[in-house]
């Protein structure tokens, strides 16, 4: 009766959520169970199966990607660390990663126009 691992898991989360009656958190882990439906059908299975393959590959290109936005960070530093701003955007190297975290999620207007007020070419 033990052997499948799924039914090990449905067996734990009921009991669980029986025997944990007033924390509503563990009857969420109810829904866990709808991923059975991965091992039932082959094209979940593929598609799971091809998500795993792909992580090493992910990881690399994350590190590129983390490198190069290092490497602005630390140019936006020099560039920009000695202006008269009305915050300190781009003072240390860690408030200029989180600048440019910001600016890449298309709030960079309010940022841009600043320093384009201070250094023309800052566009």
């Amino acid at each position: 009766l033990f052997t499948d691992g799924w039914l090990v898991f449905d067996f734990v989360i009921i009991v669980l959520s029986l025997t944990f009656q007033s924390l509503q958190i563990i009857r969420a882990f109810r829904i866990f169970r709808a991923l059975r439906i991965i091992t039932r059908i082959e094209t979940m299975r593929n598609l799971v199966t091809a998500l795993f393959d792909i992580m090493p590959r992910l990881g690399a290109i994350t590190a590129l990607l983390l490198l190069i936005f290092y490497i602005f960070a630390v140019l936006f530093t020099q560039l920009f660390g000695h202006l008269e701003l009305s915050d300190d955007y781009f003072s240390r190297l860690d408030y200029s990663l989180l600048t440019l975290f910001v600016m890449m999620t298309m709030e960079w207007a309010d940022v841009a126009r600043e320093c384009m007020a201070v250094v023309w070419w800052a566009w």
